[in-house]
């Protein structure tokens, strides 16, 4: 089976590729190389194979080969995953994208939802049948985000918050920001670090830094390798997902297999991730919250290794590449059999 992987980080330069080598794009590539499977990768912007150079078209994120694709007359069958958070968590999305969307999603063969919140979306939203829509969570490597060390209880001054996550308002940074200074009331040698991949936000989130006094406690680490970062969810005394929307979080993921304690918000896939026994789930929008569960787990290094066990153990059970591949391959099986059949 001839597969071709489609995604924006493609696109971008090898220096760029190198630094952020896993992605679900590249994840998901990788294994279905491992598995036997002939597999090229392309950029949204670059020409697309036929239906002679490919079997199947996966493509990943909106974008020109997505919309290139569902206008087609001629070409292999199409499958589509949106990792689009912004319409299903209620964030503002212009009108010609809503077009695009619709479009796109209703001339794709098969869809894939990270999340069955994501397909009841989908359902609900574009009228899709649900048919055609497969739930697939992504995976995780587990050679890369396992526990990297065992959890030591954190001395007071080495307590440390992680954020990962885009400086971008739709991350939810400015309710983390706005809460930490109720958890320092409580806790005055906690930090925060900030990890990024793309700082778009960064002046902003100083400014806010030192409006609010914390220009000492906050540490804006900037992109971190996929290694350096696994160290980082391994060490945290707490990793903190404030984000406003996901269909489903790869931060969250990924600090799950690495044994970290999380408080995440209740948006998207994230109870699909998350529940009671393996992590914290607050209101969106809401930094009482935020700084509530922060301090209430500061106070029990207990439960904090109980909840980060726990999450590493679900998110090898039900979030490893393995199984993420194998469901890959049967939908792309199916869809190359019902192609046999109507030609």
């Amino acid at each position: 089976m001839h597969i071709c992987i489609v995604g924006g980080i493609f696109d971008k330069p090898a220096s760029y590729r190198v630094r952020h080598s896993i992605s679900p794009e590249t994840v998901l590539a990788d294994g279905l190389r491992e598995q036997g499977c002939t597999v090229t990768v392309c950029g949204h912007s670059a020409a697309l194979p036929t239906s002679d150079d490919a079997d199947i078209i996966h493509v990943h994120h909106f974008g020109r080969a997505a919309l290139r694709l569902a206008t087609a007359i001629r070409r292999p069958p199409f499958v589509f995953t949106t990792h689009d958070p912004f319409a299903m968590n209620s964030l503002p999305v212009a009108w010609k994208r809503r077009f695009a969307d619709r479009y796109v999603l209703r001339h794709a063969d098969a869809v894939v939802a990270l999340s069955a919140a994501e397909r009841d979306f989908l359902i609900r939203r574009y009228a899709l049948p649900s048919c055609r829509i497969t739930v697939i969570p992504n995976g995780i490597p587990t050679t890369v985000f396992d526990r990297v060390t065992e959890p030591a209880p954190s001395a007071p001054a080495n307590s440390f918050l992680l954020f990962v996550g885009q400086l971008q308002k739709f991350k939810g940074l400015d309710f983390l920001l706005d809460a930490l200074p109720a958890v320092r009331a409580s806790y005055p040698q906690v930090r925060l670090r900030l990890v990024y991949q793309t700082g778009a936000l960064l002046r902003h989130y100083q400014a806010v830094t030192g409006r609010l006094g914390l220009t000492g406690c906050v540490e804006f680490a900037g992109p971190q390798p996929s290694a350096a970062l696994a160290q980082l969810y391994s060490a945290a005394t707490l990793v903190v997902s404030p984000s406003l929307g996901e269909c489903l979080s790869t931060v969250v993921l990924e600090a799950m297999g690495c044994g970290a304690t999380v408080v995440a918000t209740d948006v998207g896939g994230i109870r699909e991730q998350l529940d009671d026994d393996t992590g914290v789930i607050v209101p969106p929008r809401d930094a009482s919250a935020l700084s509530r569960a922060i301090c209430g787990l500061l106070a029990d290094p207990a439960r904090r290794q109980r909840l980060g066990q726990a999450a590493r153990e679900k998110a090898r059970a039900q979030f490893s590449v393995p199984k993420m591949i194998r469901r890959h391959l049967r939908l792309y099986e199916s869809l190359l059999e019902t192609d046999e059949r109507a030609a």
